[in-house]
C-alpha cells in the first residue's frame, strides 16, 4: 500500500473515464489503480485494461506533453513528454494520454509492446481496442488437405517406389574402405523404395540421406558419413562430411530402411505398433486435422502456446501477425506425424546423447515455423516430462533436428493403411 496518494488522483480519474467507457465490454476488464513511478515519490492514477487471462495489459494515464514535429519520434508519436515533469499535471504542456501495452513473456519484467501518447481519450481508447482485438484479427482456421488429394499423392509416390525398387538404379561412387561392410549390406531395392519423395512421386532431389557414420562421431561435429543422394532416376552412394545432428534424413538408427542385415527387424521396433490397425485411429485423426485429439489419445502433452496455434489462435500479442504463417507451417509439418512414436523417438535421442556423455537439457527440434529473420527462430520441439512426451515451442539458433524417420508415419506402414502391399521383405 502507498503511504501517499496521487495529488491529481481525482483529476486523472475524471480524464480517464472516457477511455474506460470506450473500452468497456465483455472481453476487457478495466480498473483504476495507483501505480508507482520511478520519477516521483507519489503513485500515478492509471487505468488498467486487460483480458480474462491477464496475459497482457494496456496502462493508460494522463500526463503533460508537447507536440512533436513529423519525424521527431521513431515510434510515430504525435506528442513527446519529459519523464521527470510530465506526471505533474500542474506543469506546463498539453494534457495527453500515455499508453503502455505490456505482455507477460515469462520473464521477471513484462515485455513492453507499445508506448505512445495520444491527444484525446477516444484515440487512446481506440488503440487499446486494437490491441484487444488483435488475437481475433489474426486467428485463422487451420487448413486441412482433402483426403482425395492426399491419397492421390500417396498413390503416385507408392507407384514410383514400387517401380524403382523393382529395378533399383544405384551407383556406388568411390568410398573409403571403412564403409566396405555397409556397402556390401546395402539392400538396393529397400533403399530405392524408402528414399524421400516429392509430390510427383519422384526422388526428392534436395534430400541427403545419412546412412552410417565413421570415426569418432559427435552429434554437433562434422564427420564422415555414408550417404545416398538422387541424381535423376538414380541414387548415388558416396562419403560426405556431415554434422549428424543437423540431418533430417538420418537412417543409422533405422537401418531396416536400407540394410539387409536389419531386414528382419519386427514391426513393433520399426513402427512402435505391432499391427497396422493399431496405428489407424491416430493417423486418421492427424489427416483430418484433429491434432489435439491425436496427441491427447497418444498421451502426448503440449504447452499452452502450441495449444493455441493448433487451433489457429495467437498465443501472444507480440507474435500475433505471424500466426497465419505459423499455423500453416505447423499443420503442414505435422501432416505425417505418428504421435504414438514420440515417446520412443525422444528416449532414443536422449539415450544416444547420454551414451556419449552429453547433457540432455534442451528439447530436440522437429522443425522450424518460419517467418522470423532473427538468429533465434521459433521451432517445434520434443521434450519429456518424465511421464510423457511433451511438444513445445522454443526459440533457438541451433540447426539440430530429430530425424524424420523416428517421428513420422513409416512409409511402408502408411502404404498398408491404404491397403497397398509394398514389395519389401519386412515382417508385418
Amino acid at each position: 500500500m502507498f503511504t501517499v496518494k496521487d495529488p491529481h488522483e481525482t483529476w486523472r480519474t475524471d480524464l480517464l473515464r472516457p477511455v474506460a467507457l470506450r473500452c468497456a465490454g465483455p472481453d476487457l476488464t478495466t480498473t483504476f489503480e495507483d501505480l508507482p513511478s520511478q520519477w516521483r515519490a507519489a503513485p500515478v492514477r492509471t487505468l488498467r485494461c486487460t483480458d480474462a487471462d491477464g496475459s497482457w495489459a494496456a496502462l493508460v494515464t494522463v500526463v503533460r506533453g508537447y507536440p512533436q514535429q513529423p519525424g521527431d519520434s521513431l515510434v510515430g508519436n504525435e506528442f513527446g513528454r519529459d519523464p521527470h515533469t510530465a506526471y505533474d499535471l500542474d506543469s506546463p504542456g498539453n494534457l495527453v494520454y500515455e499508453l503502455q501495452v505490456t505482455e507477460d513473456d515469462g520473464s521477471d519484467e513484462h515485455e513492453l509492446l507499445e508506448f505512445r501518447l495520444f491527444g484525446d481519450p477516444q484515440a487512446a481508447g481506440a488503440e487499446v481496442l486494437r490491441w484487444a482485438g488483435k488475437k481475433a484479427a489474426y486467428s485463422v482456421r487451420p487448413s486441412v488437405e482433402r483426403a482425395e488429394t492426399r491419397q492421390r499423392r500417396a498413390r503416385r509416390q507408392f507407384d514410383n517406389r514400387q517401380v524403382s525398387a523393382a529395378s533399383p538404379q544405384v551407383r556406388i561412387d568411390v568410398v573409403a574402405g571403412e564403409a566396405a561392410a555397409d556397402l556390401d549390406a546395402i539392400d538396393r531395392s529397400a533403399l530405392c523404395w524408402h528414399f524421400p519423395r516429392g509430390n510427383t512421386g519422384a526422388y526428392l532431389r534436395s534430400a541427403v540421406v545419412a546412412l552410417a557414420g565413421y570415426g569418432e562421431q559427435r552429434p554437433h561435429l562434422r564427420g564422415r558419413w555414408l550417404t545416398a543422394r538422387a541424381e535423376g532416376e538414380q541414387l548415388v552412394i558416396g562419403i560426405d562430411e556431415l554434422i549428424p545432428a543437423n540431418q533430417r534424413h538420418r537412417w543409422d538408427s533405422a537401418r531396416w530402411l536400407w540394410d539387409r542385415r536389419a531386414a528382419t527387424t519386427p514391426a513393433g521396433l520399426r513402427w512402435q505398433v505391432d499391427r497396422v490397425e493399431q496405428a489407424a485411429p491416430a493417423v486418421a485423426a492427424v489427416h483430418r486435422g484433429a491434432l489435439p485429439e491425436a496427441l491427447a489419445n497418444a498421451g502426448v502433452q503440449t504447452d499452452p502456446e502450441l495449444d493455441a496455434l493448433l487451433t489457429g489462435v495467437p498465443y501472444r500479442l507480440s507474435d500475433a501477425e505471424l500466426t497465419p504463417t505459423w499455423v500453416a507451417t505447423l499443420h503442414r509439418g505435422l501432416a505425417d506425424l505418428a504421435p504414438w512414436r514420440l515417446d520412443a523417438a525422444y528416449r532414443g535421442w536422449r539415450d544416444g546423447r547420454q551414451a556419449l556423455g552429453l547433457p540432455v537439457r534442451d528439447p530436440v527440434v522437429l522443425f522450424g515455423l518460419g517467418g522470423v529473420g532473427a538468429v533465434r527462430k521459433p521451432k517445434l520441439a520434443l521434450d519429456h516430462t518424465g511421464d510423457a512426451p511433451l511438444l513445445c515451442l522454443i526459440h533457438t539458433g541451433s540447426s539440430a533436428v530429430l530425424p524424420y524417420a523416428h517421428w513420422t508415419v513409416p512409409t511402408d506402414l502408411g502404404a498398408r493403411l491404404y491397403g497397398w502391399q509394398p514389395s519389401l521383405p519386412y515382417p508385418h
